[in-house]
């Protein structure tokens, strides 16, 4: 895997909106339309060099996955299973497939978190513009990335790797 870093971003402290593909239909006044939509596809395959957040033993890293607008509303969501004590996880086989008629001004955000007793902790984040990601033809398949996870106190926070692709819509390439 060629390392690339599109972008990361500082968490805000602020939770996105989540808004429902027939909630934007309605805002919109027309019927979601499933044929007009693109979609971002990949794979979670492994993270590397996770800080360790537990005061016993190490983090339970999962990855949250979600497909957003530049305003930070979120089209869809997945995740990945978590991992017990492990600082660099690997995952493997763990697809997400997003369709939206919006994709292509997005955003794909990997939030990697520790699971625990309490709350979800971040352990880092990588958001790459789906205008960057390179677009599949018949047969191809995603690109292999490798994306920071940020800095925190001067250290590295990580790196994840994945694959992506976006399946344009249909009749783009002829």
């Amino acid at each position: 895997f060629g390392s690339s870093h599109f972008g990361s971003s500082s968490h805000s402290g602020s939770h996105p909106r989540v808004c429902k593909d027939s909630e934007r239909e309605r805002e919109r006044g027309s019927p979601p339309s499933q044929s007009a939509m693109s979609a971002v596809k990949g794979k979670v395959l492994e993270c590397k060099g996770l800080r360790n957040a537990d005061f016993f033993g190490k983090s339970d890293p999962f990855v949250r996955v979600s497909l957003e607008a530049q305003d930070g509303t979120i089209y869809a969501e997945s995740k990945t299973s978590s991992k017990t004590d492990n600082l660099d996880p690997l995952w493997e086989d763990e697809p997400f497939n997003f369709a939206h008629d919006d994709c292509y001004d997005g955003n794909i955000r990997f939030r990697v978190m520790d699971t625990g007793l309490g709350p979800d902790e971040e352990l880092g984040e990588a958001l790459v513009p789906v205008k960057l990601i390179p677009m599949l033809k018949d047969g191809d398949s995603p690109t292999g990335f490798s994306f920071s996870l940020g800095i925190r106190r001067k250290k590295s926070t990580g790196v994840i790797k994945v694959t992506l692709g976006v399946v344009p819509k249909p009749g783009l390439f002829g």
